[in-house]
C-alpha cells in the first residue's frame, strides 16, 4: 500500500470520528435544553388546585398572622370556584385544618364532609369568591396565661350570581406551642359603605 493511500484511509477515520463526535455533541444540547423547557413549563402550568393541593405545611408553614389567613382565604376561593377531584378536596380539607386552632377544629361538626356539603351547596346556588383582601393585622397580645393572640381584618368578595357582596372578617388567631399562628375562629360583617 502506498503512503498516499495510508495517509488518505486515517485521514478519513479522524475525519469520521470527529463527525461523528460532533453529532453526538448537537444531540446531546438540544436534549438537555429540551428537558429544561419541560420542567419549567411544568411548573408553570400547576393549576390553583394543584398550588394547594402540594402544600406542605410541616417544611412551609405561613410565617405571620396575615399569611395564615391568606392561604385560608385562597383555599376558599378555590373550593368555590375550580374544579377539583375527591382526593384533591381532601388534600385541600388537610390544608385547612393544618392552619386550625386544635381547639377550634375539635368542635368543627363531621369535618370535613361538614365543609364538602357546605362548598357543594355554595356553588350550586352560583356563589364564588371573585377576589379577597387581607387588610389589618393588629392587636396582637399575650394573656395572662401566656397564650399569644392576634387579630386579623380581611375583606372577602362573595359573589351570588351576578351581585357581589363585600363581607369583612375578623379572624382571631393564637400561636401555639410550636410558636406557629393558627385559626381560633372569625366573625362576619356585611361591609356598610356602598362601594365595590
Amino acid at each position: 500500500m502506498s503512503e498516499s493511500t495510508k495517509s488518505g484511509i486515517i485521514r478519513s477515520i479522524v475525519l469520521m470520528v470527529f463527525a461523528a463526535i460532533v453529532i453526538l455533541g448537537v444531540f446531546m444540547l438540544f436534549t438537555r435544553r429540551g428537558s429544561n423547557t419541560n420542567t419549567t413549563t411544568e411548573e408553570e402550568t400547576l393549576t390553583e388546585v394543584q398550588k394547594i393541593t402540594t402544600i406542605d405545611l410541616k417544611k412551609t408553614y405561613p410565617q405571620t398572622p396575615p399569611t395564615v389567613v391568606d392561604l385560608y382565604a385562597r383555599t376558599m376561593k378555590v373550593l368555590y370556584k375550580e374544579s377539583y377531584t375527591d382526593e384533591e378536596f381532601a388534600k385541600m380539607a388537610d390544608v385547612m385544618s393544618g392552619i386550625f386552632d386544635s381547639e377550634f377544629l375539635a368542635v368543627q361538626q363531621n369535618w370535613p364532609s361538614g365543609l364538602k356539603s357546605e362548598v357543594e351547596q355554595k356553588r350550586k346556588d352560583d356563589f364564588s369568591i371573585p377576589k379577597y383582601e387581607v387588610l389589618t393585622s393588629d392587636l396582637q397580645e399575650k394573656r395572662d396565661n401566656g397564650e399569644e393572640i392576634a387579630n386579623v381584618v380581611a375583606k372577602i368578595h362573595l359573589r351570588h350570581g351576578t351581585h357581589t357582596t363585600p363581607y369583612n372578617y375578623l379572624f382571631v388567631l393564637r400561636k401555639d406551642s410550636e410558636g406557629l399562628w393558627k385559626i381560633m375562629g372569625w366573625t362576619i360583617s356585611e361591609e356598610t359603605s356602598t362601594g365595590n
